[in-house]
């Protein structure tokens, strides 16, 4: 066989196992996996007939289905003892749950835009005792509705909670979460949220039965180690701040919020570094000690050039600002008595890397610059068409930071390099206008 390369030319390929793989595709009886997506089930069918078919199945695909009575996926998963993953995704469910006889030995649950709601889930946990996944996306979810309580209670097994492209808009909502005492990753991606708070650094907003969710032996969201919030409405840095109180989150997404979002106004990569105490995976990329070094290091002097003569703003505005540059070791830039004009200019001097990588240019040597870090990005523009003898071409000016998937466009002419963090040893690329 062959496949077309991207220059549309011939590539020759060998299958390798082809007949062994058939082979053991044709024993129904040792399959462990099977995908029967959008090919019409509607029924289990003849009773012990799955059962005497794909006895040691373990992971059942059944999207965009035509299942909607749950007594159909009892009797399903009731032929199968050695299932451990189904998906019911894109399957029309009924909100009739009643009867749903005991499943423990089923894992993974994925209910993907299948058209129910919390009270549902509350219904079905009883069925489900030892679920570990849950996956509840685009079911149009506004709200956690327990029955019989404020807080959600049960699913002791529940690891990790997918709620993402549902339309929750409050965190209250969420925190009828808390007591999930082995709830480590929560997915709330694509909904309307725009606060986060932690219980205990907020005694003006009580959630309800707030003495029951703040147990004196369990802490809210005590094991949750990583939550995605990304695609919300986010744009205030307490919420920010606030994540530092989770005991053990270090696997935060916050991409996609207008706090996130340069473009909108929103701080760049090494802010959020440096404001997250414990992060150790920030929007999907590994924070390394030395991008966290680094980062802790531009924030405070971006602190230390926007409010210099006010502590007070400091200490509000920037919670770890003290602390951080107590432990880097930062003292403040006071020129001192007598110096020359010189000195105070180099004492304000950052070295940069500027590399050209405009397609119509050419490959140009990156340069090293010793700039003032006032430089505007403007004047920085008109600086590499002298470097880089490129009159013709109208420059456009990115910041590449060590983690981030994608570089930060400095968009704003008036803007200094300090405004967007742009410190010691940063790299700018040097685009080309389209």
């Amino acid at each position: 066989m062959y496949v077309l390369s991207a220059s549309n030319k011939r590539v020759s390929i060998e299958l390798l196992g082809k007949d062994k793989i058939q082979n053991k595709l044709s024993q129904f009886e040792e399959l462990t996996s099977a995908s029967l997506a959008y090919l019409g089930v509607s029924s289990a069918g003849p009773p012990g007939h799955i059962n005497m078919t794909i006895p040691r199945l373990k992971e059942l695909d059944l999207t965009g289905n035509l299942l909607s009575d749950w007594r159909e996926i009892a009797a399903i998963c009731k032929e199968l003892p050695a299932l451990v993953t189904l998906n019911l995704s894109y399957n029309i469910m009924s909100h009739d749950i009643s009867g749903m006889p005991l499943l423990n030995h089923i894992k993974v649950v994925v209910l993907n835009h299948t058209g129910i709601g919390w009270k549902q889930v509350e219904m079905l946990k009883d069925s489900i005792p030892l679920v570990e996944e849950l996956h509840l996306m685009g079911n149009k979810l506004r709200g956690i509705t327990p029955l019989s309580s404020d807080i959600v209670h049960g699913f002791d097994s529940l690891r990790l909670l997918n709620l993402e492209n549902n339309f929750i808009a409050t965190w209250d909502e969420i925190l009828k979460l808390s007591q999930l005492k082995r709830l480590e990753q929560l997915f709330l991606n694509n909904n309307c949220i725009s606060h986060i708070w932690y219980p205990d650094d907020n005694p003006l907003s009580e959630p309800p039965n707030s003495h029951e969710l703040l147990g004196e032996s369990f802490r809210p969201f005590q094991n949750l180690c990583c939550l995605l919030v990304g695609g919300n409405k986010i744009e205030d840095f307490s919420c920010i701040d606030t994540l530092n109180l989770f005991p053990n989150l270090l696997d935060i997404r916050l991409s996609e919020n207008p706090i996130a979002d340069p473009r909108k106004g929103g701080v760049p990569r090494f802010v959020l570094i440096a404001r997250l105490a414990k992060v150790e995976i920030l929007n999907g990329s590994q924070v390394s000690p030395r991008e966290r070094k680094d980062s802790e290091i531009r924030y405070v002097r971006l602190v230390m050039s926007k409010c210099q003569d006010n502590p007070e703003e400091i200490k509000k505005l920037h919670p770890r600002f003290a602390e951080l540059k107590k432990f880097h070791g930062i003292e403040d830039e006071k020129a001192a008595t007598g110096a020359t004009g010189p000195q105070k200019m180099s004492s304000s001097l950052i070295s940069i890397t500027l590399k050209c990588v405009a397609a119509s240019i050419g490959e140009k040597v990156p340069l090293t610059k010793k700039l003032p870090a006032t430089t505007t990005v403007g004047k920085l523009k008109l600086l590499c068409e002298c470097f880089f003898k490129i009159k013709s071409v109208k420059p456009k000016l990115f910041l590449q930071e060590e983690g981030s998937p994608l570089p930060t466009l400095l968009d704003d002419d008036m803007a200094s390099l300090v405004d967007f963090g742009v410190g010691n040893g940063s790299t700018i690329l040097v685009e080309e206008e389209c």
